[in-house]
């Protein structure tokens, strides 16, 4: 146990890497970029966070995959993402429209991911550490193998904070809705910051046949131009979907077009909708229209970015962002690996590691050595007797 901890603490302390994160960089350019241009309804429905009976039920999965693919098939989902924990679930036989997916980390603070789109599992994670260092190393280790990578439920167990989203990068979601609440204050703070990632609702289902709270209460649609699996991938990263909650099985609410027309930025839906509100910069709320079916909302100067959201029933749309561009290229900030510490850091760790393991095995070997058989005791030669010389008789 002693050398599983000291092998632990060098894990956690000394090597998480230094960086240089980018500084906050609004977006700005005399464009904007417009993820539903020339939208005008219908799409792809999916989810891409629900778990299955894994791990021998420790993850609390109730159902198999193929129970659990025929539960979003009723419902009418085209695109049905399994996200086991470490686990990817194969393709069902004739799915067109498969991509891989599952749900990354093991950690105290349940700092998890989705990963959608990787062919194997990466294993690496930081089981205690919590610091933007320990988080920005995980999205690096996942990235090279991740088609598109999901922060999931940021707010549950304080596992992300707003200070965070700020600063990460490397990721292209958040998951902005799920069972476990609301994450818009985490999205405004990476938009805030000139970070380009959209908002994507779930289910994060685990008890789908006895609950009906982990099955069809978050989804997408999405707005790709064919039904396959590279096209799904190509309209995700460009943001072309909107997200869908519905807590009690409300049906969703529907987009019909939203579209920017002579500097205005205009939505609309497919019924009344209780509330229509336009947010920009740090989540400021720049108009509310309400009893409403559709809205228009003149974008200001000092607007770097303005996203939707509505709610009708109960149930809630959430729209991916305008921003500001330049028409050319969003911007990707990338958090810098800084060398010299990162690797004096491990280098001095690694010196007091070893001398950890050479002080434990010291110390194992001299609990060996005092826990041997006594050895026997010797025989001393017999006392003579002063008188005669002979040998004292044995006790």
């Amino acid at each position: 146990m002693a050398v599983v901890a000291a092998l632990l603490l060098y894990l956690e302390l000394a090597w998480p890497p230094f960086y240089a994160f980018p500084s906050a960089q609004p977006f700005s350019g005399e464009q904007w970029y417009q993820p539903y241009a020339g939208y005008r309804g219908g799409g792809l429905l999916a989810n891409f966070h629900a778990h299955t009976r894994a791990w021998g039920g420790l993850t609390y999965g109730e159902v198999s995959a193929e129970v659990l693919r025929g539960l979003y098939a009723e419902r009418g989902y085209d695109v049905i993402g399994i996200s086991d924990y470490m686990s990817i679930v194969p393709a069902a036989p004739g799915d067109p429209l498969y991509l891989s997916a599952y749900e990354h980390g093991y950690t105290v603070g349940r700092r998890h991911q989705t990963v959608i789109g990787a062919e194997r599992v990466d294993w690496f994670d930081y089981p205690l550490g919590g610091s933007t260092r320990h988080k920005q190393s995980v999205i690096d280790a996942l990235r090279p193998d991740a088609a598109y990578l999901v922060l999931n439920h940021l707010g549950k167990a304080g596992a992300y904070s707003l200070g965070d989203l700020a600063v990460l990068t490397g990721y292209d979601a958040i998951e902005v809705s799920s069972k476990y609440g609301i994450s818009a204050d985490y999205w405004d703070a990476a938009l805030s910051t000139g970070r380009p990632v959209w908002g994507m609702a779930s289910d994060d289902g685990h008890e789908q046949a006895s609950r009906r709270s982990h099955l069809g209460i978050g989804a997408v649609v999405i707005h790709a131009e064919e039904r396959t699996p590279r096209a799904v991938l190509r309209a995700l990263r460009a943001g072309r979907f909107h997200s869908l909650r519905m807590r009690k099985n409300e049906p969703p609410i529907a987009l019909v077009r939203c579209e920017i027309e002579s500097g205005e930025l205009v939505v609309e839906l497919g019924e009344r909708a209780d509330s229509i509100r336009f947010t920009s910069a740090h989540g400021a709320l720049r108009h509310e229209a309400r009893g409403v079916s559709s809205a228009r909302y003149r974008l200001a100067d000092g607007d770097p970015y303005v996203r939707v959201e509505a709610d009708a029933r109960g149930a809630r749309l959430y729209l991916n962002p305008m921003l500001r561009w330049d028409g050319v290229a969003l911007p990707s900030p990338r958090a810098e690996l800084r060398t010299v510490p990162t690797w004096t850091a491990r280098a001095l760790g690694a010196i007091a590691l070893s001398a950890a393991l050479l002080f434990i095995g010291r110390r194992a070997r001299r609990g060996r050595g005092t826990a041997r058989s006594p050895s026997p005791a010797p025989v001393l030669p017999p006392k003579r007797l002063p008188e005669t010389g002979r040998a004292a008789p044995r006790a």
